[in-house]
């Protein structure tokens, strides 16, 4: 890196590590400034380095449970350290511009025009927002909103710059799925026989920084099998291959153990589209030849675990919950249809039910993000939020389809499977404004700046190793 010299960045790496090291055995100085100094320390290796960031992000997305806390503040790791590398990013592009006059342009904020859309459209949700709940609301359009844009989408497609790094991330993220489908197969392993046996989080040392739900291991899985297969297809080493392979149907397996119907969908969702996509000839050859042993295949466990879930109440219960969140949905749509109830005030005309207290006990935001969208923003927001995530998707789907016999098809066509598993998912959770739905659609959109032929000359595809 050329932004300043390399023995000036270890003289300043190095003395940093004195200072913080010295005010860490000191007694004089406060906490706080020990914190700060950490601070500043992160902030100059990233500034060197900031696809260190990346690399920290992509193994802790998953975990918004496991969360810093300290008085009043509690931030989960994963936008911590996005924050942080927000702040490194910003200082270089702050230095570019003054020394070298590099501007950033409407290039490095991918989907920015609907984007800008979505925020403007939160922002006039607060015309109908109670003065009480009026800095909650505001609060929620800057975090997580704008966040998630800045931090999971700009972040790293402004920072990677090369396949290695790419790459690297997916590497990452496949050591990862690896991990929690192994914590899947655990707690099924742990679970006691009189009760219902799925795949879900466990604890770690006391804690559930996935959470304790299956939907929420679940939902990170949908999106990591594609990331397995992108590295099965680029790998060309028969041992690392079938790893990949194996990887992939190790997660998949995992996915459906966890028993949400999410879950299935957004699998099924991304055969479907692989199906279609790269493999149209072959599925119909093995459709037609074994259809019947498949169908026997699939239907059987498939119906003996809805059965289970149906005679223990799990789905009756399930959905009965789901019903009244989207009936509360059109409620507040129908007070407000053009600009919504305002951003962030679902959870807090929930809490004022008693009646679903009593019921349910957890207060839940709204399931699905077309139902967070309508009933918060309005027709305006749902239809800017639909169209961003349209946008993506026709944009992924049309440069494999531009490219199909290019050497680098299997990395769009990956990513855009993972991003389309991961909005089918989002159709029936909670997770459209946090990273596990939006690094994914960051990394994909970065996948798509090695497809301009002048990138490529620079970053050759076999280089990505």
């Amino acid at each position: 890196m050329e932004i300043f010299k390399e023995k000036l960045f270890w003289v300043i790496l190095a003395v940093s590590a004195l200072i913080v090291a010295f005010f860490s055995l000191s007694v004089l100085w406060s906490e706080y400034i020990l914190f700060a100094l950490i601070i500043i320390l992160a902030l100059i290796i990233l500034s060197f380095k900031p696809e260190i960031g990346i690399y920290a992000i992509a193994f802790l997305y998953p975990f918004t449970y496991f969360e810093f806390v300290y008085k009043d503040i509690d931030i989960p790791y994963v936008d911590f350290m996005a924050l942080i590398l927000f702040a490194a990013w910003m200082f270089r592009v702050i230095y570019l511009y003054l020394d070298k006059g590099k501007k950033l342009s409407f290039k490095n904020f991918p989907g920015l025009f609907f984007m800008s859309l979505f925020v403007i459209a939160a922002f006039l949700s607060l015309l109908n927002v109670d003065r009480e709940n009026f800095g909650l609301a505001l609060k929620y359009i800057f975090r997580p909103i704008i966040f998630f844009y800045l931090m999971y989408v700009i972040l790293p497609f402004n920072i990677i710059d090369n396949l290695k790094k790419l790459f690297t991330v997916f590497k990452i993220m496949f050591v990862l799925g690896i991990g929690l489908s192994l914590m899947g197969i655990w707690s099924i392993i742990i679970t006691p026989a009189v009760q219902l046996k799925r795949a879900m989080p466990t604890s770690v040392l006391g804690i559930y920084p996935l959470g304790s739900n299956w939907n929420n291991l679940a939902e990170v899985l949908v999106c990591l099998i594609p990331i397995a297969l992108i590295l099965f297809w680029y790998e060309k080493d028969i041992f690392l291959k079938s790893i990949y392979l194996i990887g992939a149907f190790l997660i998949a397996g995992v996915n459906l153990l966890t028993l949400s119907r999410a879950g299935w969908i957004g699998l099924a969702f991304e055969l479907l589209l692989l199906a279609l996509l790269k493999y149209r000839k072959e599925a119909k050859n093995i459709l037609v030849s074994y259809l019947p042993y498949f169908s026997l295949i699939l239907l059987a466990p498939i119906i003996y675990l809805m059965y289970e879930l149906f005679s223990q109440g799990v789905v009756a219960r399930s959905d009965v919950n789901r019903l009244d969140l989207i009936e509360l949905a059109f409620s507040l749509f129908k007070n407000h249809p053009l600009f919504g109830n305002g951003v962030g005030t679902f959870t807090i005309v929930l809490s004022q039910a008693k009646w679903y207290i009593i019921e349910y006990g957890t207060i839940l935001d709204a399931h699905g993000f077309i139902f967070k969208t309508i009933a918060e923003t309005g027709l305006f927001g749902a239809l800017s939020f639909i169209s961003l995530l349209i946008y993506i998707s026709w944009v992924l789907l049309k440069v494999y389809l531009a490219n199909k016999k290019s050497s680098y098809a299997f990395l769009i066509l990956g990513a855009f499977l993972a991003v389309a598993g991961g909005i089918a998912f989002q159709l029936f959770n909670t997770s459209y404004f946090l990273a596990k739905m939006w690094l994914p659609i960051g990394l994909a959109l970065t996948a798509l700046k090695f497809t301009d032929n002048n990138f490529l000359r620079k970053n050759k595809i076999q280089d990505a190793k």
